[in-house]
C-alpha cells in the first residue's frame, strides 16, 4: 500500500472535512477502521500547529516546526496508524511526540479503557504539545513523558503497539521485546525509506512486512 503525494494548490484550499475525505474514501482508502476514521473526525491537525502553520494545517504536507524537527505529512501518518491497527481498550507507545497530533488520535481509539504513553526528548516540544492536548479535555488517557524515548518504556509494557515517528537505521531489539506477546505490533521507519510492520507472534517470535517508499528524518538521541 502506497501513498500517492497529493500536495497542494494555489486554487483550491484543503480543507479538514477534505482531508479526512482524502484519507478515508475512494477505491484504495489509506484509512478504512471506524474507529480511526473517528478519530481523525475528532482531532484537528490545526489545534497542534502554531499560529503561523495553522492555514496549512489540512494540506498534506511536511510542516517544518522549529529546530529542524518536522510534522509528518498527514497521508504519512494516517498510514502508519492505520498499519498499527489502534483499538478500543488499547496500550499504545507513541515514540517522538511532536506536536502531539499522533498521540492524541492514538488516545481517542484506545478510549477511557486503554492508555497511551507519548515520549519526546525535546523540551519545548514536550512542552508544547502538553499544552496543545489541554483542549480536548474529555481525553484522560494519554501521559506526555520528556526524556529519551530510544530505549522505549519498559516499566509500562507490554504494548498492544508502539508507534516510532523518526528513521531508525535498524529496530531496536529492546523495543520488539516491549510489544504484547501474540499480537503486538511495532511501525517504524527505517533509514532505507522503508516503513518496518513487525508483529510479536510468540515470546521469542516476530514476522516482519516491509513497505517501501517513506523518508523521515533520522532519530537523535538524548535530551535536547
Amino acid at each position: 500500500m502506497k501513498i500517492q503525494n497529493f500536495g497542494t494548490g494555489a486554487v483550491f484550499k484543503w480543507t479538514k472535512e477534505y482531508l479526512v475525505q482524502v484519507l478515508t474514501d475512494g477505491a484504495n482508502p489509506i484509512v478504512t477502521d471506524p474507529l480511526l476514521i473517528n478519530a481523525l473526525n475528532k482531532i484537528d491537525r490545526k489545534d497542534f500547529l502554531p499560529d503561523t502553520l495553522k492555514n496549512q494545517a489540512y494540506n498534506d504536507v511536511e510542516l517544518e516546526i522549529g529546530y529542524s524537527e518536522v510534522l509528518n505529512k498527514p497521508t504519512i501518518i494516517a498510514q502508519m496508524l492505520a498499519l498499527l491497527k489502534p483499538k478500543y481498550g488499547g496500550r499504545y507507545l507513541d515514540i517522538g511526540t511532536g506536536t502531539g497530533y499522533s498521540a492524541m488520535i492514538l488516545a481517542f481509539v484506545a478510549g477511557d479503557e486503554g492508555h497511551v504513553y507519548t515520549i519526546e526528548r525535546v523540551q519545548w516540544l514536550w512542552e508544547q504539545a502538553s499544552t496543545y492536548a489541554k483542549k480536548y479535555k474529555d481525553i484522560n488517557n494519554i501521559d506526555f513523558l520528556y526524556r529519551d524515548g530510544m530505549d522505549g518504556l519498559p516499566q509500562k509494557a507490554p504494548f498492544d503497539g508502539i508507534h516510532i515517528a523518526f528513521a531508525l537505521e535498524s529496530v531496536p531489539e529492546n523495543l520488539k521485546m516491549q510489544l504484547k506477546v501474540n499480537g503486538g505490533l511495532l511501525v517504524c521507519p527505517t533509514t532505507d525509506m522503508n516503513l518496518r510492520v513487525i508483529q510479536r507472534t510468540a515470546i521469542d517470535q516476530y514476522e516482519e512486512e516491509i513497505v517501501p517508499g517513506f523518508i523521515f528524518n533520522k532519530g537523535k538521541v538524548g535530551l535536547a
